[in-house]
């Protein structure tokens, strides 16, 4: 593995980008955009700790699904769950699926890290016998699949429509719905922007193209739309006035009504965050920091929203397109995993996949003669 190649700093750049996206929208969620704007001045342009976050917001605290810490550059739990699955993959030294994921939760999973979804699945897992690609069934639909996918994307780089599969097929532990759908776009999009040659619009194409359930699936004409409307605003701040008259989701259901107060905006639905990371990366043309300044300024559920557009933005520009401060910053608030080693692992784990199709060709090569 060399630490220079193009494929390390890709790597890299995947797993920092969302780490950096998580935690540059974490002390900004569920905020409105107008209030984020008002409460700092204008739109948040560099990693802040969580200290102004007005009292009534939730706080960082330890064994929580929210920040650990007050230090600018925590992550929240999108950073966590994602490092859950990159270590399984390095675990098994490769792609996994739904049941690895499943005994990797049972010997090294904090269910203190997770929300609704996330504690729900492990519970099934621990109290029944129901079979790992069930246990989603029946869960409260939200990002929770989504936010921790890139390193499905980052284990099948290059190939986005097998990162989608994986994607689907190793989510089916938290959902069974859209939002499972959701985690295949993120994925796919990821895996597109490893090649060499990939561009903004290859990605995007990946990203709809490899939607589970095609023009079916429910996430499929907010993607349309999200992406129709990246590429008619100037700038990312036009861009959330249109996602706030034609992309919210309320997601109160049949619960009380979200709240109104101009203050608090939240909505963990993947209707609505989904197409955003991907309309904010298409916005900003790729550029790395455009893409999270936008993803993170939007507001609502905008730690999940910067963190999966991280994803895509890191693994296009590499390590090299994050600022080094945001980089460190980051390493330097979350010591544990270290990331740099976890992007060595996931490197590693690439290059014992392509031996594996090596020898697959060998052996249909030596069938041919």
């Amino acid at each position: 593995m060399n630490r220079d190649s193009l494929l390390f700093k890709k790597v890299f750049g995947c797993v920092m980008g969302g780490a950096v996206g998580d935690a540059f929208g974490g002390p900004i969620e569920t905020m409105h955009a107008d209030f984020i704007r008002k409460l700092h001045g204008g739109p948040v342009t560099d990693l802040i700790d969580y200290r102004s976050r007005p009292a009534d917001f939730f706080q960082p605290e330890k064994n929580s699904s929210y920040a650990w810490s007050y230090d600018a550059g925590s992550h929240t739990d999108d950073t966590y769950f994602a490092l859950l699955n990159a270590r399984c993959i390095i675990d098994k030294g490769g792609r996994i699926n739904c049941e690895d994921l499943a005994d990797y939760w049972m010997k090294e999973c904090d269910i203190s890290r997770g929300w609704e979804s996330v504690t729900s699945s492990y519970r099934k897992l621990m109290l029944t016998y129901r079979p790992a690609r069930m246990v989603g069934e029946g869960n409260i639909g939200d990002n929770s699949s989504a936010m921790c996918i890139g390193p499905i994307g980052i284990i099948n780089a290059c190939d986005p429509y097998q990162a989608s599969l994986d994607a689907y097929d190793v989510i089916s532990l938290l959902h069974w719905d859209h939002s499972r759908d959701a985690a295949g776009i993120i994925a796919a999009a990821v895996a597109e922007a490893f090649k060499p040659d990939a561009t903004v619009d290859s990605i995007v194409d990946a990203a709809i193209e490899n939607i589970p359930g095609g023009k079916f699936s429910r996430m499929y004409k907010p993607m349309v739309l999200a992406v129709e409307l990246a590429r008619q605003a100037k700038d990312s701040e036009e861009l959330t006035k249109l996602y706030y008259d034609q992309l919210i989701i309320d997601w109160s259901g049949r619960g009380r009504e979200a709240d109104s107060d101009g203050r608090h905006a939240s909505s963990c639905e993947a209707y609505e965050s989904i197409p955003c990371a991907i309309g904010m990366f298409v916005n900003a043309g790729g550029d790395y920091v455009k893409t999270i300044i936008g993803a993170a300024n939007f507001g609502r559920d905008c730690d999940t929203i910067a963190c999966m557009a991280g994803y895509i933005a890191g693994a296009y520009n590499g390590i090299d397109g994050i600022p080094e401060k945001w980089v460190n910053t980051c390493l330097k608030a979350n010591p544990d995993p270290d990331m740099t080693q976890i992007a060595e692992g996931l490197t590693e784990c690439i290059l014992k996949e392509r031996k594996k199709m090596e020898d697959r060709m060998a052996m249909l090569d030596s069938m041919m003669e």
